[in-house]
C-alpha cells in the first residue's frame, strides 16, 4: 500500500486539502513531497512517519503516521493519523485509500466482484475461488468507490469518490474516502482501517469485530 505499483496507477493512501483555496494532494507512490522521517518494525507491526511539504508552499507541513500489523492472522489492522504542523489551517482535507487487492492472485483476479453496503460501511472484494476480503474504519467511510485499477481518479478538479456499490467481474480496485474537514494549526486525526480475509463473504465479515478487539491491543 506504500509502493508505486509497476502500472504506475494509483494505489495505497492518497490527501487532498485546501489552503487559501488552493487545492494540494500527496500520495505513497509518490516522493516529490513525501518523504520518510521514521520507521520502526517488530512484532508483526510496522510503524512508519512520514513528511509531507507541497514544493509550492514551504509554509505547508503534514505529518503522518501510519501504524500497521499482521500477524499469523487473516486480519489487517491499519491507523493512519496526519498532524498540520503548519501555522495556517488546512481545510477540506479528505484521506483516501486505494487498494488493488487482486484477489485469488494473478491466475484469477480478472474475475473479482466488488460490493459496498452502505449501512455497515463495508467494502467487500470477492472472487470465485471463494475468497473474500471485507474492509472497514472508523470512523465509516464518506465516500468510495470499486472500478478498475486504470480508471480511479483523484486529483485538483476531481476530489470526491463515484459512490457505486458493485463492480464486476472485472480486474477491479477498491477505494475508500474520508471527509476529515479542517485541521487547525496542531491538529490530529485518525482513521482507523481493518482488512479481514476468509473464504466467504460471511467468514469475512464475521472476523470484523475481532479486529476491532485486537486494533486496541495491537495499535497504540
Amino acid at each position: 500500500m506504500l509502493l508505486r505499483n509497476p502500472a504506475d496507477y494509483k494505489g495505497g493512501f492518497w490527501l487532498t486539502y485546501v489552503v487559501d483555496n488552493v487545492v494540494y494532494k500527496a500520495s505513497s507512490t509518490e516522493s516529490s513531497t513525501i518523504s520518510l522521517v521514521s520507521q520502526k518494525s517488530g512484532k508483526g507491526g510496522l510503524h512508519l512517519v512520514l513528511s509531507h511539504s507541497p514544493s509550492e508552499s514551504d509554509s505547508l507541513k503534514v505529518q503522518l503516521d501510519i501504524k500497521v500489523w499482521s500477524h499469523n492472522t487473516p486480519i489487517l489492522l491499519v491507523r493512519h493519523s496526519a498532524t498540520n504542523l503548519s501555522k495556517m489551517p488546512i481545510e477540506k482535507m479528505k484521506l483516501y485509500y486505494i487498494m488493488d487487492l487482486d484477489v485469488g492472485g494473478p491466475a484469477s483476479y480478472k474475475d473479482d466482484v466488488g460490493i459496498y453496503d452502505p449501512d455497515s460501511g463495508i467494502m467487500y472484494a470477492c472472487d470465485d475461488n471463494p475468497l473474500c476480503v471485507a474492509i472497514t474504519s472508523r470512523p465509516k467511510p464518506d465516500a468510495w468507490e470499486i472500478s478498475s485499477p486504470m480508471q480511479i481518479r483523484i486529483d485538483e478538479e476531481s476530489t470526491d469518490l463515484s459512490k457505486n456499490l458493485k463492480y464486476g467481474p472485472k480486474d477491479i480496485a477498491t477505494a475508500l474516502q474520508w471527509n476529515l474537514g479542517t485541521l487547525d494549526s496542531g491538529q490530529k486525526c485518525t482513521v482507523d482501517i481493518v482488512l479481514a480475509a476468509s473464504d466467504s463473504l460471511d467468514g469475512a465479515k464475521m472476523l470484523l469485530p475481532s479486529a476491532w478487539e485486537l486494533i486496541k491491543k495491537k495499535i497504540r
